[in-house]
């Protein structure tokens, strides 16, 4: 029984050193940890009168504070205060609702006003991201590693200003291929596939002088590559040979004539992902998957009867011959020339 007599003291002396680590984030002017700290006590109905008057003081001297920032970065014009104006925008606006939860009574106590933020916040949103975003474009133009180093943080800064940007992922993959000295380009056929002769160069037969010069498409022996750019095959499929017919008749002056249009469809279509290997890092850093379809669609059209019953629209779709469906393989390579396409537009981003 005679530790039971030590329980109260312990619950008083943990008491005093939490208000004192409270207080110590209150003299370091640590206003957003001690409100993100005290806040949910206080709603829970934790009502210790210091407590209060450190959020209270807290919440008003950092708004202040941010309020004060935003207005003399307005003032200097400068676009590249957008970025800054809009996170103390948002810390406004966090502890605005941090406090949302306190009673009626306290908040009217406290002084605790309405806030209303949304256009203020939407508007530095829209104008920090087009800063970054011109800023980022600027420094990887260039294509200079350093400048590609400078440019990450930037798109750092607007991974978290605004995470749905779409061009995020693009500007991260550029980012490291600029930085790198050597890349490479290369095939693989992840699930063994059976593919036409020729596939693989059709994937790769990259136009000179159209990459960059740090990007290879052809592995030398011994050379070290800090980037490997991984076209993996996942999956072709070629759709059979389809043909429509649609028949009727055409008449003039008592000429009559039986026409038949014929369309005829086939296509092929691979699929797969896209794999960025960083090779200091020993794994993959980003990654988008690709479907590319080769599509056959021939029309031509056939008459029987007296082609003076002909409307000029059918006379004209008779010029057309018929010809005979293309083969799996010549799709597949036309495919893999698409894919080409997209993979090059990508390396040269």
């Amino acid at each position: 029984m005679r530790y039971l007599k030590f329980i109260p003291a312990l619950l008083l002396c943990g008491m005093a050193a939490s208000c004192n680590s409270y207080q110590k984030l209150y003299e370091a002017q640590e206003y957003d940890q001690l409100i993100q700290n005290l806040s949910p006590k206080i709603c829970d109905g934790d009502l210790n009168p210091k407590h209060i008057n450190w959020v209270a003081a807290s919440y008003h001297k950092a708004n202040q504070a941010d309020h004060n920032r935003i207005q003399e970065l307005k003032a200097t014009g400068q676009p590249d205060a957008w970025p800054e104006i809009y996170q103390r925008y948002v810390s406004m606006a966090g502890r605005y609702e941090a406090l949302s939860c306190l009673p009626t009574q306290l908040k009217k106590d406290i002084n605790y006003a309405p806030l209303d933020l949304d256009e203020e916040v939407m508007m530095a949103r829209n104008k920090a991201e087009t800063y970054l975003m011109a800023k980022i474009n600027q420094l990887l133009v260039t294509r200079n590693p350093d400048d590609a180093a400078e440019a990450e943080s930037y798109i750092s800064q607007l991974r978290h200003t605004v995470p749905s940007n779409s061009h995020i992922m693009e500007y991260r993959r550029a980012a490291m291929l600029r930085q790198a000295e050597k890349v490479l380009v290369s095939f693989d056929n992840d699930k063994e596939l059976s593919l036409p002769r020729g596939f693989a160069g059709e994937l790769l037969a990259f136009e000179a002088n159209t990459l960059p010069a740090n990007i290879s498409n052809f592995e030398e022996r011994g050379k070290r590559y800090d980037v490997c750019v991984y076209v993996v095959l996942k999956d072709a499929v070629c759709k059979p040979d389809h043909l429509d017919k649609v028949s009727f008749s055409e008449t003039n002056n008592g000429k009559k004539a039986q026409v038949s249009d014929y369309t005829m469809t086939k296509s092929a279509t691979i699929s797969g992902v896209v794999e960025f290997y960083d090779n200091s890092l020993k794994r993959v850093r980003f990654s988008y998957p690709f479907e590319v379809t080769s599509d056959f669609n021939y029309q031509y059209t056939t008459m029987e009867g007296d082609r003076e019953a002909c409307s000029q629209e059918t006379l004209s779709k008779l010029e057309n011959p018929t010809l005979p469906f293309p083969t799996d393989e010549s799709l597949l390579l036309d495919a893999a020339k698409k894919l080409n396409g997209l993979v090059a537009a990508e390396l040269r981003r």
